[in-house]
């Protein structure tokens, strides 16, 4: 398939590029700039970023500062292979998936913790934080089951929040179309032993068009004591979200509307002992969802539901003399408390170990696996496997397998409605997946290249006929994807007088097996084909950074679309002034079938902060 892009955005592309101010800098000693940074989301035992046996991508806390978007879930949108399907601004509701899995098979956890829903994956990202609390993302691609247990079939996103010894004071206001409006405080104290920080944001809009107008709160609280072996933190969030709904589940009803609440509360620790390493934790997540079908009508169709789930985990990580061990365990409850989907609880648990060992000199061998079990589905092993060559400090070959798989949600098991019917026969799905590809990871420059191919059995998907009447979840035939992706980013070591502050290319393909002339489909069938991320960052006249984005996507039964994304911002001092201009070219498109997504849509800022106050 052809792809095409406007003239006007490749003539943006060239002016910049070619800009007589653009230079390399000149050559420094750059110890180990990149080769310290480490990924906690490649694997139970952390490695530098340089050594990832894995597809890795990291966003930045500079990319997140200066990202046209004001919300984690479009963040992640420039993140090559990975798919946001958002439902309306502001990430008022927004689907996830990575690789041409689907939403419900992407893991979602903040510092560690698992944040996916029992009820739908549609509730996975009611992230309790506020972005300007976000350090960096960590995107693993790839199955992830032997190493976090189940959800991880297709990948994870590991959203890690700041750190930091001083205090620290901001506040952020912006305004922009459709009625947009948006406030955050945020203060960081160090008191006595302790680090703490606490932030709140309110975000507003009147909507793009009929009955999608939002109101969102979030607040967010992080305390972490050291001691003398080790660390404890302890972690509060709250979101809630009241938004028309138009579209978001059937065409036929435009003045749906919802309401979602979101709690979290965690507490973990590190304990280390010598050559040994403890790791505890335990959660309790809470959502509440309210629904309805017609707000102007509200006794006409309406549904409550409550979930809860509840974990604890516990991780060990021993150094030998012939490699690290880690063994750990978990257990997790989840309950449903609906008026449409009923009362529902389930217990699962399992225990994981890894084994890293290098047999010789620069080539490693990681050794992972996770035994399972649930109530109504027994126990499953999870193996993986992950070899690692290093080339160099910052250069590696890398192949992996792994084993995957996720259990049904409540609204596939449960789900019953004139449109949809669930089906609570429905087994696990299940994925083998084999990848091998190159990482390069220096101080200035990096890129990747990975081939892989997903074989899934029992995936879930909501089909019908071409004549039926009803959305049904069932078990599909076994489903093959394949694909790779490749990506190169330059960022100069010490750019402060450089006119290019980043450049990055990213281009992903996907195409899979999946034929049934007989079936339509909600979600296998719309995945990715073809996705290129293109980022530019560079200065001009009085020191304003010019933040670009450009955003290809084409996938299976769907128009494809060009986006531009555009932010400008100039700091003095403590001070910090943005204009962002999102769709710059006014393109009409859709991420979901029925849902037109904004135009135009422009925005300005000022944030200020106060250190050591």
């Amino acid at each position: 398939m052809k792809i095409s892009v406007p003239c006007y955005s490749i003539l943006i592309l060239l002016s910049i590029l070619s800009f007589n101010k653009l230079s390399l800098p000149q050559q420094k000693d750059t110890a180990s700039v990149i080769k310290n940074e480490v990924v906690v989301t490649a694997g139970i035992v952390p490695v530098s970023v340089s050594e990832v046996p894995r597809s890795i991508s990291i966003i930045r806390l500079d990319d997140i500062i200066n990202s046209p978007v004001q919300d984690l879930q479009d963040l992640l949108s420039y993140v090559p292979g990975v798919d946001v399907r958002a439902r309306g601004l502001e990430g008022v509701q927004a689907d996830v998936s990575i690789r041409g899995g689907s939403f419900e098979q992407t893991l979602i956890l903040l510092d560690g913790v698992k944040l996916n829903d029992p009820q739908t994956g549609h509730h996975n990202m009611n992230l309790p934080v506020n972005m300007s609390d976000i350090e960096r993302v960590e995107i693993l691609k790839g199955p992830a089951s032997s190493i976090y247990g189940p959800d991880a079939l297709a990948g994870v996103v590991n959203f890690i929040t700041k750190k930091g010894n001083n205090s620290e004071l901001s506040a952020n206001l912006t305004g922009g179309s459709f009625g947009f409006l948006n406030g955050g405080l945020s203060v960081h104290v160090p008191y006595v032993e302790s680090d703490n920080m606490l932030s709140i944001s309110k975000t507003k809009s009147d909507g793009y068009m009929h009955n999608t107008n939002f109101d969102i709160t979030t607040f967010y609280y992080k305390t972490n004591v050291p001691f003398n072996e080790g660390s404890a933190k302890v972690i509060v969030g709250y979101t809630e979200k009241s938004f028309g709904a138009n579209g978001f589940y059937t065409t036929l009803f435009p003045n749906q509307w919802e309401q979602t609440k979101t709690l979290l509360v965690s507490s973990s620790a590190d304990y280390s002992f010598g050559q040994i390493k403890l790791t505890p934790k335990v959660f309790w997540r809470n959502n509440k969802d309210h629904y309805l079908l017609d707000y102007t009508n509200p006794s006409f169709y309406l549904n409550d539901h409550q979930t809860n789930s509840y974990g604890a985990e516990l991780q060990s990580l021993f150094l030998t003399g012939i490699g690290s061990i880690e063994f750990g365990g978990d257990f997790n409850i989840d309950n449903i408390n609906s008026t449409n989907l009923g009362i529902h609880n389930r217990r699962e648990g399992g225990i994981s170990a890894e084994y890293v060992t290098s047999p010789i000199e620069n080539f490693k061998i990681l050794l992972n696996g996770f035994a399972y079990n649930y109530d109504d589905y027994g126990w499953k092993l999870i193996p993986g496997i992950d070899l690692v060559y290093q080339f160099s400090d910052y250069f590696n070959c890398y192949t992996t397998f792994g084993k995957s798989f996720r259990i049904p949600s409540y609204t596939e098991l449960y789900y019953n409605s004139p449109a949809q019917k669930g089906n609570s026969s429905l087994l696990p799905e299940e994925a083998l997946t084999y990848e091998a590809g190159l990482n390069y990871n220096a101080a200035a420059i990096s890129g990747n290249i990975g081939l892989f191919l997903r074989d899934g059995k029992n995936l879930i998907d909501w089909v019908k006929g071409v004549n039926d009447n009803f959305w049904l979840a069932r078990n599909v035939a076994s489903i093959n994807t394949y694909g790779f992706d490749m990506g190169l980013t330059y960022r100069p070591l010490f750019n402060d007088d450089s006119f290019v502050k980043k450049i990055s290319l990213n281009y992903t393909y996907l195409t899979s097996n999946f034929n049934e002339p007989n079936l339509l489909s909600q979600y296998i069938l719309d995945h990715l084909r073809h996705q290129v991320i293109i980022e530019i960052s560079h200065s001009l006249a009085y020191e304003i950074l010019f933040n670009w984005a450009f955003r290809y996507e084409n996938r299976y039964n769907f128009e494809n679309y060009f986006i531009t994304d555009l932010k400008l911002s100039r700091s003095y001092n403590n001070f910090n002034l943005s204009l962002s201009v999102l769709n710059l070219f006014n393109k009409s498109y859709m991420d979901l079938s029925g849902i037109p997504l904004p135009g135009r849509w422009i925005q300005a800022g000022i944030s200020v902060k106060v250190n050591n106050f």
